[in-house]
């Protein structure tokens, strides 16, 4: 039975959308158990392939996976030049292909139907689900390199998956490590930590009442959204916020989108103008007055709404770039030290919202000029409030 593009999970025959939604990869992920999966990369002199279980789900928004490769292995410097690798989840009677490619071999690859999938990679073709990622950050963790990766497209077909112990570990508990995972984002948020700190593993695992390895989850994460560093002498840092840092950010974001204008103002279709002023609505109903209804419905909603915009591109170059920012938690840094906020924010993105139905560019400009201008002075008042360092 081929393989059919994520709609096939829920009995649709679609392709995927460019950026996988969330509520779609969360289904493909469903598919991992405790981890038989064949991790595979290609290079000019040929394709590299190793059987892995150290791998997991990062985050579902943006769609990201995480994956463990001993660096003894040829495969993992393989995907370490490449930049690239795919994740081919096995299903069941997949026994031997586990083996083969956990053994060395002169050619891992031999008697397997390969196919090749959207970024180059082979896939291998009797996979229950394939996972295709380009590597976006590898941290060196002892005798391992631990790799991430944006998901650039993901594939499932019915079946049961390979598992190792007495037939199944049961599917991957995503829900309980996004719960740990917000626990511990929230406490470094609030400012539970001192800026500089070094958040201990063990200390917040026993605060939390979870187990280490929920914690290096999370740890990796709040890593991947910049909250953290990984110091290899100190360990998990708490990066510092100031106004450097948040006027780097808002200028990032004012530059893409202002160059997102120049490509897109006056050539977009209806459906994308009605989903834009959707996206802004529902970013509005969070803001009455002065103050945030939900302010971390507001977070969701203003990131959907900005992420739209870039995506009227339709360039996957600029919409990494703004996953890059991790726009959201310098908002939740910059932002969340009060639930007062002013209604400028809102009326500079209607500015925006109506520049794009109206396809007039010199509007849509001074609109993301505005917003950007505002969010640095908003961010300068809040850091004001607290010595300058958050």
């Amino acid at each position: 039975m081929p393989s059919a593009v994520l709609g096939a999970v829920d009995g649709q025959d679609a392709p995927a959308a460019p950026g996988v939604d969330p509520q779609r990869f969360r289904n493909v992920v469903g598919h991992l158990t405790s981890g038989v999966t064949v991790v595979t990369t290609r290079l000019p002199d040929g394709d590299h392939g190793m059987t892995a279980s150290s791998v997991t789900s990062l985050s579902a928004t943006p769609p990201m996976m995480l994956i463990c490769l001993n660096r003894a292995a040829p495969t993992t410097e393989a995907v370490a030049r490449a930049k690239r690798y795919a994740i081919n989840i096995l299903g069941e009677g997949h026994g031997h292909l586990a083996h083969q490619f956990a053994v060395p071999s002169e050619n891992k690859f031999l008697g397997v139907d390969v196919e090749d999938g959207e970024l180059d990679l082979p896939l291998l073709a009797d996979a229950l689900a394939t996972i295709e990622c380009r590597v976006v950050e590898q941290v060196s963790g002892g005798t391992h390199m631990i790799f991430v990766g944006v998901v650039e497209r993901a594939t499932a077909r019915t079946g049961k998956p390979l598992t190792y112990f007495r037939g199944g570990f049961g599917r991957l508990d995503f829900e309980r490590d996004d719960i740990i995972y917000r626990a511990a984002r929230q406490r470094v948020l609030d400012r539970t930590y001192a800026a500089d700190s070094v958040l201990n593993l063990e200390d917040l695992a026993y605060e939390l009442g979870v187990d280490k390895p929920a914690i290096f989850y999370a740890l990796t994460r709040l890593t991947s959204d910049g909250l953290l560093r990984r110091d290899i002498h100190r360990g998990y840092v708490i990066v510092p916020f100031d106004v450097p840092t948040s006027d780097e950010a808002f200028d990032a974001r004012c530059a893409i989108e202002l160059g997102v204008v120049e490509l897109t103002i006056g050539r977009i279709g209806a459906e994308a103008l009605t989903d834009l002023r959707a996206r802004f609505e529902s970013m509005a109903a969070m803001l009455v007055g002065e103050r945030f209804v939900d302010f971390h419905g507001y977070l969701d909603a203003n990131y959907a709404f900005h992420e739209h915009v870039v995506s009227l591109a339709a360039n996957s170059q600029l919409s990494a770039a703004f996953r890059r920012l991790s726009i959201k938690d310098v908002m939740a840094r910059a932002f969340g030290a009060t639930p007062v906020t002013s209604q400028k924010f809102i009326d500079a993105q209607r500015r925006l919202t109506e520049a794009y139905e109206a396809a007039d560019a010199a509007c849509a400009r001074a609109a993301v000029h505005e917003y950007a201008q505002l969010a640095k002075q908003r961010a300068r008042q809040i850091l004001a409030l607290t010595g300058g360092r958050l």
